[in-house]
C-alpha cells in the first residue's frame, strides 16, 4: 500500500467536498485549469518547469542543474522528464500544486520566481497524466482519476436527489481539472536529482511541440533562471546537449536592491511583501549575426513576456506581470524597476566601452516598440549620458560622458578628429555606425567649421601635425567648406584665420632681393611661414605661387595701378623695381599681366618718367616703326640694369605688340576701368568707334570673345608705313591680328579686325576702301580700282584683309554704297559689261547692307543705266518689258530653274518683283505648228504656236511669251526670232535660244543641233 506522505486524502477530499457543495465551484476550476493550459501557458511548460527548478535550487541554497529527457516507457508512452536538484518536494508544495494561484513561495524570500502558484498548470497543455517524484515522496495528477472520483462523487450527490454537479460533469464531457487532485505514488528521481517532474505525453503532436521546445533551449534559460547553472537536454535518439558556464560567452550584469514600500502599495496582497528587486542584462560576445549572437528582443520576468524590447541586450527583470505572465503591469513597481534596469544597462555599456568595445552599437535609436520599451530606453539614455563610455579623439584622454562630449558633424572619425582632440576638449571618434547614436545620446554636435573657429591662434599649437592629419579630410568639398577659417601662422609672425589669401611660396622665389620681399608683404600679401607649409593649405585656397604666379597676385597688380596714379616717382620706383625683380625671376609674364605691367613707370632716355608700354627698346623694330617723338626710348641705365628681355616682358616696345581685349560685345566699349578687358581697350586708339562699327556689321550686343589687335599703330613714323605693312605681314603674331576676322556668336557675317579697321579707316593712307587684287580678272576698272603701290609686295591674304577684292561677289556689304557711288548719278549710261558684273554680284547673294539709294536697270534693249527706283525681272521674259518709265533689274541665271533667286535679289534691294501686280495673260494670234526637226531635238516642246502681228503683256510690247512649261506650255511671237526664245524658254533650254533660233532659219546646221542636243 502507497503511504500518503503529503496528505493528499485530505486535499482531495477539500477539493471535492468544494465541488459538491457547489458544482459552480468546479466550472471556475475546470475553466481556470483549462485557461492557463491552452492559453496562457500553452507553449510553456519547460519554461514553468525550469522556473520551478530554479526556485527549488535557491531555497536550498544548491546550485541548481536541471535534467529535460523525452524518453519512452516499457508500454510505449512517450515521457517529458524534468529532473533538477534542490529542496525536494514538500506538502506545501504539494498543496501549491493541486490550487489555484496559492503559491508555496510567497514567504520565499528573494532568488526565487514563481509568484502566482500557476505555473504548474502549463504541464495540461501536453500532458494529462503527471507524476512528482522527489526524494520525500511522490504524488501523481490523474485526468482519468480525476473524471473517476467526480463521477462517483456527482452519482452520490444524484442519488440524494441533487444533480446539479452530475449535470456540469456531463456538460463538460469529460474536461475537468485534473490538477486539483493529487494522488499518492511510488517513484523516485534519477540519480544526482532530488525531484523529477514525469509527463506521460498525451499523443504525437504533443510529443512534437515537446521535442520544439526542447530544440529551443538555449543560453536565455540560464541567464533568465540564475538559480540554474546547468541544463542537460537528453532526447530520445538525439545526441545530448548541456548547457553550462553561460558567463563564459555573455557579458552580464546583475544588480538588485529593495525598493520603498510605497512602490507597491498598489500590488496584490501577496506580492506586496517581495520588495526585493532585481536587474539582469547580458550581451552576448559573439557579433549579432554570427550563430548564437542573436538576441530576443523581448523582456524577460524572468521567463519571455511578449513585451518587445529594443535594447540589443538580453533584459531580465522583477517586474510584475498579469495573470498569463506576457504582460507586464504598469504602475510604481513597474517604473521603479525600469528605472533601475536603465541605470544598470548603463553601466553594463560603460563596463564594456572601458573594455574597448564600440558603445555606439549598444545605444538605443529609432522608435520604441511599445510604452515599456519607451519607458525602458528613456532611463537607460538618461543613464547612458552621465556614464563614460565615447571614446576621446585624443588618444591620451579617458571615456568620455555624452553630456561632456563633443562630436564634428563633418569630421566622424580618422587622423584629422584624433589632431583635433589635442586641443579641443571633449571632442571624441564616431564610427560611422554611431551617428544615430551620439544623436540619441544628445552630445554635442558642431561643424567643422564651429570647431575650427575657436582653434586658438596662440600657444603650443603643432600646426604640421594638424595639417597633416586635416588633409585627408579635405578631399570632401564640405570638409574643406568647414577648414575655411582654419589659422595659418605667417613668416612674419602673425597668425591669420583663413588659408584663401595666404601666399605659399615656391622655391624660385627665395632669389628676390630682400627689398623686393619687404615690399611684397607691404603690399598685402600674407606669406605663410615656409616651416608650416603644407599641402593642405594649398588645397583649403592658399596660392603656392612661383615667380610668374606673383605677377598674377592682384596686389602686385595693385601696387602697379596704385603708382601709376600716384605722382610719387620715389614710391614708383621701388614698385616698378620689386615688380622688375619679380618679372626677371618669372623669366615670362602671364598674358593677363602684360596690359597692367605696362603702366610701370620707367625713365625714358630723356630722364622724363613714362609707362613702360610707352617707351620702345633702341635697335628694336618698333625704335625704327614707330615715331620716337610718340614713342621714347627708354633709358640706357633701365636697359643694362635689367636686360631688353625683363623690360619687353612688361611692355617696352622692342618689336611691334598684339594686345588681347578679352570678352568683346559688338557696341559696348568698356575702356574706362582698371580690370583686363579696359585697360586693354584703353590702351586701343579708336576702340569705341571700332565696337561700335562692329555693332553694325554684326548686330548690337553680339558677343565676340577675344578680339587680338597690333598695338601703337597710331605712333607709327609716316614714312615707314610700306616697311610696317610688311612687318606685319611677314610676323605670324601681327599678321594674324590683321587678317583674322572677328566672328560674332549666332551672327552669319564677319567683321574686320582692329587692325584692318585702323588701318582703313585711321591710317589716313592712300588706300581705295575696295580694290582689285593683283591678277583679278573681269573687275570694271570703273568700278573696282587696282591695288595702290603702298602695297605692293603684299599677299592676297594682307591685301583681301586691306580692301582687296577677287570678284564683285567679294564686296563687303558695307562697302557696297562705295562702289556704286563710282557709277554716277541717277541717268548715267552704265556699260553692260559693267553692269553684268554688278547683276552677277548680286545674284551669287552679294550686296548691300542696306537698301542701295541708286541700282543699276535696263531702260530698253541693252540699254543700262542708273536709276533709282525699278522692279526686278522674274525671269527673261519681264527683260522685254524694260523701259526708261518701268527700269527692270535682270538677275542673270534666273531661268525658271531656281524661282527664288529673283526673289532674293528683290529683298536684298527692297524691290519689287516686276511680275507684281501685273496681268501676264496672253490672248490670241494665229496658231501654227512647231517645225519637225525641232521637235525631234526638242520633244518636251509645245507642237503650236500662236503668231501675232502686235503681241503686248500688261500694256507693254514684247517679242515673245510663254504662259506654262513643257508641252503643254502656250507660246506667243511675233516673229521667229521670238519664236526661238519662246522654244528655249518653255524647254528650259534658255542657255540654248541661240541654237533654237539658228535652227529655225536652217533647219540643216549640224552645229546649232549638236549644241541644242549636247546643252
Amino acid at each position: 500500500m502507497t503511504v500518503d506522505v503529503f496528505g493528499t486524502d485530505a486535499l482531495r477530499g477539500a477539493v471535492l467536498e468544494a465541488w459538491r457543495a457547489s458544482p459552480t465551484r468546479l466550472r471556475e476550476d475546470a475553466n481556470t485549469e483549462e485557461d492557463h493550459a491552452r492559453g496562457y501557458y500553452r507553449d510553456r511548460v519547460l519554461v514553468e518547469l525550469a522556473q520551478n527548478a530554479a526556485d527549488a535550487a535557491t531555497r536550498a541554497g544548491v546550485a541548481g542543474r536541471l535534467l529535460l529527457r523525452v524518453a519512452t516507457t516499457d508500454e510505449g508512452t512517450a515521457v517529458l522528464v524534468a529532473a533538477n536538484t534542490g529542496a525536494p518536494l514538500d506538502a506545501a508544495g504539494v498543496a501549491s500544486m493541486a490550487s489555484l494561484r496559492a503559491s508555496a513561495k510567497r514567504d520565499a524570500g528573494a532568488g526565487t520566481v514563481g509568484r502566482f502558484g500557476v505555473g504548474f498548470a502549463a504541464v495540461r497543455a501536453v500532458a494529462d497524466e503527471v507524476t512528482v517524484c522527489s526524494t520525500s515522496g511522490a504524488v501523481r495528477f490523474s485526468l482519468a482519476d480525476t473524471r473517476e472520483a467526480v463521477g462517483r462523487t456527482a452519482a452520490q450527490e444524484a442519488a440524494q436527489g441533487r444533480a446539479a454537479l452530475a449535470d456540469e460533469v456531463r456538460r463538460r464531457d469529460g474536461s475537468l481539472p485534473a490538477l486539483r487532485l493529487p494522488w499518492p505514488t511510488e517513484g523516485r528521481p534519477p540519480s544526482g536529482y532530488d525531484t523529477a517532474v514525469v509527463l506521460e505525453l498525451r499523443d504525437a503532436p504533443a510529443l512534437d511541440e515537446v521535442r520544439s521546445l526542447l530544440a529551443d533551449v538555449d543560453d536565455l534559460l540560464l541567464l533568465a533562471l540564475p538559480g540554474l547553472v546547468e541544463v542537460l537536454v537528453d532526447v530520445e535518439g538525439e545526441r545530448p546537449r548541456r548547457l553550462a558556464d553561460v558567463h563564459d560567452r555573455w557579458d552580464v550584469l546583475t544588480a538588485g536592491g529593495e525598493v520603498p514600500l510605497g512602490v507597491v502599495a498598489d500590488r496584490p496582497v501577496e506580492q506586496r511583501t517581495a520588495r526585493a528587486w532585481r536587474v539582469t542584462w547580458a550581451l552576448p560576445r559573439v557579433p549579432e549575426d554570427a550563430p548564437g549572437g542573436t538576441v530576443p528582443r523581448v523582456v524577460h520576468a524572468p521567463t519571455p513576456t511578449d513585451e518587445p524590447c529594443s535594447l540589443p541586450a538580453v533584459l531580465v527583470a522583477t517586474l510584475p506581470l498579469d495573470p498569463s505572465r506576457r504582460h507586464v503591469v504598469p504602475g510604481p513597481l513597474t517604473d521603479e524597476v525600469l528605472a533601475r534596469a536603465g541605470e544598470a544597462y548603463a553601466e553594463l555599456v560603460g563596463r564594456l566601452a572601458a573594455a574597448g568595445q564600440d558603445a555606439a552599437a549598444l545605444v538605443p535609436t529609432g522608435l520604441a516598440a511599445g510604452a515599456i520599451d519607451a519607458a525602458l530606453r528613456e532611463h537607460a539614455l538618461a543613464a547612458l549620458v552621465r556614464t563614460p563610455l565615447l571614446v576621446p579623439a585624443s588618444p591620451d584622454d579617458d571615456l568620455v560622458p555624452p553630456l561632456r562630449a563633443t562630436v564634428v558633424r563633418d569630421l566622424s572619425d580618422g587622423p584629422a578628429v584624433t589632431a583635433l582632440g589635442a586641443v579641443v576638449a571633449g571632442l571624441v571618434r564616431v564610427p560611422p555606425s554611431g551617428t544615430a547614436a551620439l544623436r540619441a545620446l544628445g552630445v554635442e554636435e558642431r561643424t567643422l567649421a564651429e570647431v575650427v573657429d575657436e582653434l586658438p591662434t596662440g600657444g603650443d599649437v603643432d600646426w604640421t601635425a594638424l595639417y597633416d592629419a586635416l588633409d585627408a579630410a579635405a578631399q570632401d568639398a564640405t570638409a574643406r567648406e568647414g577648414l575655411a577659417a582654419l589659422p595659418v601662422p605667417l613668416v612674419d609672425g602673425r597668425v591669420v584665420r583663413g588659408p584663401r589669401g595666404v601666399v605659399l611660396l615656391d622655391d624660385d622665389v627665395a632669389g628676390l632681393a630682400p627689398a623686393t620681399l619687404d615690399a611684397l608683404r607691404s603690399w598685402g600679401l600674407r606669406v605663410a611661414d615656409p616651416a608650416v607649409v603644407r599641402p593642405l593649405l594649398a588645397r583649403l585656397g592658399a596660392q603656392r605661387l612661383d615667380a610668374a604666379g606673383l605677377l598674377a597676385h592682384p596686389a602686385l597688380r595693385a601696387a602697379v595701378l596704385g603708382q601709376a596714379d600716384d605722382d610719387d616717382l620715389e614710391h614708383a620706383d621701388e614698385v616698378t623695381a620689386a615688380v622688375l625683380d619679380v618679372v626677371a625671376a618669372a623669366g615670362a609674364v602671364p598674358p593677363d599681366a602684360a596690359v597692367w605691367l605696362g603702366l610701370l613707370t620707367l625713365d625714358a632716355a630723356d630722364g622724363e618718367p613714362a609707362p613702360a608700354h610707352g617707351l620702345v627698346l633702341p635697335g628694336g623694330a618698333a625704335a625704327r616703326l614707330l615715331d620716337d617723338r610718340v614713342l621714347a626710348p627708354v633709358a640706357a641705365d633701365a636697359v643694362e640694369r635689367w636686360g631688353r628681355d625683363v623690360l619687353a616682358a612688361v611692355g617696352v616696345r622692342d618689336d611691334l605688340v598684339v594686345t588681347t581685349v578679352p570678352d568683346v560685345v559688338a557696341g559696348v566699349a568698356d575702356d574706362d576701368g582698371d580690370d583686363p578687358a579696359a585697360l586693354a581697350a584703353a590702351s586701343l586708339d579708336g576702340w569705341e568707334q571700332y565696337v561700335a562699327d562692329l555693332a553694325d556689321v554684326l548686330g548690337p550686343g553680339t558677343y565676340c570673345g577675344d578680339v587680338a589687335a597690333v598695338a601703337d599703330l597710331d605712333a607709327v613714323d609716316d614714312a615707314c608705313w610700306p616697311a610696317l605693312l610688311a612687318h606685319v605681314a611677314g610676323t605670324p603674331a601681327l599678321r594674324a591680328a590683321l587678317v583674322t576676322p572677328v566672328r560674332g556668336e549666332g551672327a552669319a557675317a564677319t567683321g574686320p579686325s582692329y587692325t584692318a579697321w585702323w588701318l582703313r579707316t585711321r591710317a589716313d593712307l592712300p588706300v581705295p576702301e575696295v580694290f582689285a587684287l593683283p591678277g583679278a580678272r573681269g573687275l570694271p576698272a570703273a568700278l573696282v580700282p587696282p591695288a595702290p603701290d603702298l602695297l605692293h609686295g603684299l599677299d592676297a591674304t594682307v591685301l583681301r584683309a586691306l580692301g582687296g577684292i577677287g570678284s564683285l561677289a567679294e564686296v563687303p556689304p558695307d562697302r557696297w554704297a562705295v562702289l556704286l557711288e563710282r557709277l554716277g548719278p541717277v541717268g548715267t549710261r552704265v556699260p553692260l559689261d559693267v553692269a553684268g558684273h554688278v547683276w552677277r554680284a548680286w545674284a551669287r547673294g552679294a550686296g548691300p547692307q542696306e537698301p542701295p539709294a541708286t541700282v543699276v536697270a535696263l531702260v530698253g534693249p541693252g540699254v543700262a543705266q542708273v536709276v533709282d527706283d525699278a522692279a526686278v525681272a522674274d525671269d527673261p521674259r519681264w527683260w522685254q518689258r524694260a523701259t526708261s518709265d518701268v527700269p527692270v533689274v535682270p538677275v542673270p541665271g534666273a531661268d525658271g530653274s531656281d524661282a527664288g533667286a529673283a526673289r532674293t535679289v528683290a529683298d536684298l534691294l527692297d524691290l519689287p518683283l516686276a511680275s507684281d501686280g501685273t496681268d501676264a495673260d496672253v490672248g490670241g494670234g494665229d496658231p501654227e505648228e512647231v517645225p519637225d526637226a525641232l521637235l525631234a531635238l526638242l520633244p518636251d516642246a509645245p507642237t503650236v504656236w500662236w503668231r501675232h502681228d502686235d503681241l503686248r503683256v500688261g500694256g507693254e510690247p514684247v517679242d515673245w511669251w510663254v504662259q506654262g512649261a513643257g508641252a503643254d506650255a502656250r507660246m506667243h511671237a511675233v516673229h521667229v526670232a521670238g519664236l526661238a526664245a519662246a522654244l528655249a524658254w518653255a524647254t528650259g533650254r534658255w542657255a540654248s535660244r541661240g541654237a533654237v533660233a539658228a535652227l529655225l532659219g536652217d533647219p540643216d546646221d549640224g552645229d546649232a543641233a549638236l549644241d541644242l542636243v549636247i546643252g
